[in-house]
């Protein structure tokens, strides 16, 4: 009797992601990304932050509503009887490789689903998501340092991390500010505690394990704030060169913090409930002596500060030569 085919769930920058239908728990992470991606840093940096985030939540009383997937091990591609017994449950042409195995981050239910079609799907292509078997393996990716303006529905659609921005978040009653808060927590113990850059990391809503969660919204139901993708994180030390590193990766990460200096009030609201509640939790790891916490905020909010000044730099630059530009013409 042949055995069941593995069914492809996800694929990123890092690997293809996979789930045995006879085991549905467990998600397999491919190693057959993109270049200098990997899996066995992935894992190392995921055995690292199980534990800190453990001590920091049984003993600090901190991040206790954020989860990480279990771990459960990590093929090197060296051992080949684990892929002799599972070669046949791949499509033709794939090659062993090393393959992290970890706890599968339950997709949203089906209610859940049908909500968010009928809230940002266009028209003409509900019902080929609906059929789609891939959109039923459904995460929400959370970006609460974006807005978006787009007046209709992207005809590109899909519900496989679906990215949800603040105001479309908003608009459906999702519990932002407690999502700030709870992100906040997690980045602190990722920071003081792990001594992580975070760098690339995700979030997803999704629901928690046995189906519960800490959050509640009509559209998404009961649902958790899951964190993962650890393969491009590195440690940092504890000092101003740390600061400077961990403030690059965020800003440069996807979108999921809130961002400081907005001219959107809702914006900059969300930013300083996320401030306010990360300098509470550094303070309540480092101590109340330690200025790391501060140094990392004025760090991002001058490198926001930078950036827009650029940007508007490069605006009358390009702005001087269009007039120059028009100037010529006229001649």
């Amino acid at each position: 009797m042949a055995p069941p085919m593995m069914r492809q769930i996800g694929k990123g920058f890092c690997g293809s992601v996979w789930v045995d239908p006879d085991i549905p728990s467990l998600a397999m992470k491919r190693e057959d990304g993109g270049p200098y991606r990997s899996v066995t840093t992935d894992s190392d940096n995921h055995t690292h932050l199980l534990p800190n985030l453990y001590i920091a939540r049984n003993y600090l009383g901190l991040a206790t509503q954020v989860l990480i997937p279990q771990h459960h091990g990590c093929i090197h591609e060296s051992n080949t009887d684990w892929w002799y017994w599972r070669a046949e449950s791949f499509p033709a042409g794939y090659e062993h490789t090393n393959t992290l195995i970890t706890e599968r981050i339950p997709p949203l239910p089906l209610e859940a689903r049908e909500k968010l079609i009928d809230l940002f799907c266009a028209e003409n292509t509900k019902e080929a998501v609906r059929k789609s078997r891939q959109d039923e393996d459904c995460l929400v990716r959370p970006y609460l340092g974006r807005r978006t303006y787009r007046a209709t529905p992207s005809k590109f659609f899909t519900l496989r991390n679906k990215p949800l921005c603040i105001n479309q978040m908003e608009s459906i009653n999702l519990p932002v500010q407690d999502y700030a808060r709870t992100m906040a927590e997690g980045l602190a113990v990722m920071y003081w505690k792990a001594r992580t850059d975070a760098n690339d990391i995700e979030f997803v809503l999704a629901p928690g394990r046995s189906g519960g969660g800490d959050f509640d919204s009509e559209v998404l139901g009961r649902h958790s704030l899951w964190v993962l993708d650890f393969d491009c994180v590195k440690m940092m030390t504890l000092d101003v060169q740390g600061i400077e590193q961990a403030a690059a990766a965020y800003m440069r990460n996807d979108p999921y913090w809130p961002r400081p200096g907005s001219e959107v009030q809702a914006d900059q609201d969300i930013w300083e409930i996320f401030r306010v509640r990360f300098l509470e939790a550094s303070a309540r790891i480092l101590g109340n002596g330690s200025e790391l916490g501060q140094l990392f905020v004025k760090r991002l909010e001058l490198l926001v500060q930078q950036s827009k000044e650029n940007k508007l730099a490069i605006d009358e630059r390009l702005g001087q030569e269009d007039a120059v530009t028009a100037g010529e013409t006229s001649i």
